[in-house]
């Protein structure tokens, strides 16, 4: 049975009963853009989710989340489950709110295949989509079209035999061959035994359509029309086990399942789907409105594309840029670990689109639980405000509430 590594953010891995120093060494070769290196030893990064060894072991990463207590890890990645359902990857909306709880109680890795699981059995039932290919093959009797070209070369000898082209409406399609494959990736990687058993189950309903031999042209080739509807959920689940659509990628020796999402983007978009859901009075929109800082012979030039605006009658009020990164308490640092790329690029949002006040949201921890405010030399304001994952609306009326009042 396959074990499971827990560990947060920017904790070390270190051998143990569960991870072996030969695995670490693997992992480290394998994810490079996920773990990183500090002091000499491997600790995880900025990313979140799951990934398995050659030996069958699963690292699941889980964020750093201060306002939960040491180890509490379903809390956690109850938190984290209900971020995900706003990240810019999962746009089929995949985590509905009533699952997440159960989903919660297992590893990752556990809670996205049964989630996929769930979504592939209400396809099943609702039926496989078919569609008619054209087969060709030598037969006992005459159907379809006779190819005679072929039919002299195969049957000079064996007058009982007729060598024809029909059509037939066949589940041998790209989104079922990707199906197939998906599942056989999963099934020696899965150890929940209720998971088991549901692969078991689908696996037998899948079991006369053929394996992919060539995963990547059967996912370019395939397409979720209207009459497919019901695909979408599940080919997004597929995407990610196969590809890692939208994902870190990797390259390494043996074939892994790995499912791990940039904390940077959860955040970002889980801050500007809390905006869009917890007030009315402004419009809110998602890298844009774009606009130019500069011309030059009559020609655009420095882009823009702030993370999160805010708007009231056509006009931007409020440009906040999201940041997953731990603020400093320390009080003889007035910048309390604030980048000054970061101030400059607020600051130049803020001449731009003409805004009395722009924010850096940072998640709340227990020592940032209430802004810094900033007065720049133009008399614009700059605010670094705490994000509680815990409480978006409360944290959306508060961050209103000040950018407003600055």
């Amino acid at each position: 049975m396959h074990s499971v590594h827990t560990v947060r953010e920017h904790e070390k891995l270190e051998p143990g009963p569960n991870l072996t120093a030969s695995e670490i060494s693997e992992l480290g070769d394998f994810a490079r853009r996920v773990l990183k290196r500090s002091d000499g030893d491997l600790a995880a990064s900025n990313y979140v989710g799951v990934v398995t060894t050659s030996r069958g072991t699963v690292l699941e990463i889980l964020p750093k989340m201060d306002l939960v207590a040491d180890g509490d890890h379903e809390s956690t990645r109850r938190l984290f489950l209900n971020m995900l359902r706003s990240w810019r990857g999962t746009s089929e909306g995949p985590l509905p709110p009533s699952h997440i709880r159960a989903m919660s109680r297992l590893p990752m890795l556990e809670a996205f295949v049964l989630e996929f699981l769930r979504a592939l059995l209400l396809l099943a039932r609702s039926g496989l989509a078919k569609r008619y290919r054209t087969v060709e093959e030598n037969q006992p009797y005459l159907r379809g079209r006779l190819l005679f070209r072929d039919h002299l070369r195969e049957n000079v000898a064996n007058r009982t035999r007729f060598f024809v082209a029909h059509t037939e409406l066949s589940k041998n399609r790209p989104a079922n061959r990707l199906i197939q494959a998906a599942l056989h990736r999963l099934a020696p990687r899965v150890r929940d035994a209720h998971n088991r058993e549901l692969l078991g189950q689908l696996r037998i309903a899948f079991a006369d359509i053929p394996p992919s031999s060539n995963i990547h042209g059967d996912w370019r080739a395939h397409h979720v029309d209207r009459s497919m509807r019901h695909y979408g959920p599940v080919m997004q689940w597929v995407g990610l086990f196969l590809f890692h659509r939208g994902l870190a990628t990797f390259s390494g020796t043996h074939e892994n399942v790995s499912l791990l999402f940039p904390m940077e983007q959860v955040f970002e978009d889980f801050v500007t789907a809390s905006f869009r859901r917890h007030q009315r009075d402004y419009r809110v929109r998602a890298q844009g409105p774009q606009s130019h800082m500069a011309t030059l012979e009559g020609k655009l030039a420095f882009q823009t594309r702030p993370d999160i605006t805010l708007a009231r009658s056509g006009k931007v009020a409020f440009v906040l840029d999201a940041k997953w990164k731990r603020m400093e308490a320390a009080q003889d640092d007035v910048r309390h670990g604030i980048a000054q790329n970061d101030v400059y690029q607020m600051h130049a949002y803020a001449g731009r689109y003409e805004c009395n006040a722009v924010a850096l949201v940072y998640p709340a921890n227990r020592s940032f639980a209430a802004p810094y405010r900033y007065r720049l030399f133009d008399g614009r304001t700059l605010l670094a405000t705490p994000f509680d994952v815990t409480d978006p609306e409360g944290s959306v009326r508060k961050t209103v509430q000040m950018l407003e009042a600055a």
